[in-house]
């Protein structure tokens, strides 16, 4: 994997895409067998919020690739709850946004799955952070920031 960090910008050079690093984020190893295909992983080093980016090529269609990574998602964590989903655009790709919150060893987590198209892949990217602080909205906004900055280079 060639991946960079420059600031508050990583760059995934393998996949050809960056995107914005908050500042007291960092890349995580060992994080990547969360997320089926993931190809990278950051967070805060107080491991209360989590960026994973997925990547796997489209089995069946879109839509039956996102019932089945959610499905696992809802498999996986405890006590998953759907809060909502909505339509919006990651680098330019229609995609699909899923909000949820989760317990995990008895606390409880909020966390958004996005899932869109580029080059023949599913791309999946889930964030997760503590919902037991004040500060669970701050690093709400600032995983969607995260998110929302990501963008592949141009072909």
């Amino acid at each position: 994997m060639r991946e960079r960090v420059t600031g508050n910008l990583y760059a995934n050079e393998t996949y050809g895409f960056q995107m914005y690093k908050p500042p007291t984020w960092q890349l995580v190893e060992g994080a990547r067998s969360v997320l089926p295909g993931a190809i990278t992983a950051l967070g805060t080093s107080d491991q209360t919020t989590y960026l994973l980016i997925g990547r796997q090529p489209i089995e069946k269609s879109f839509a039956s690739d996102i019932d089945a990574t959610n499905r696992h998602l809802q498999n996986t964590l405890d006590n998953f709850r759907a809060l909502g989903e909505k339509k919006i655009v990651i680098s330019g790709e229609p995609a699909v946004e899923k909000r949820f919150r989760v317990s995990v060893e008895q606390h409880d987590w909020s966390g958004v799955a996005v899932f869109f198209q580029h080059d023949g892949h599913l791309y999946t990217i889930f964030g997760m952070t503590s919902a037991d602080s004040d500060l669970v909205q701050i690093q709400e906004n600032v995983i969607s920031r995260a998110i929302s900055s990501l963008q592949f280079a141009k072909q």
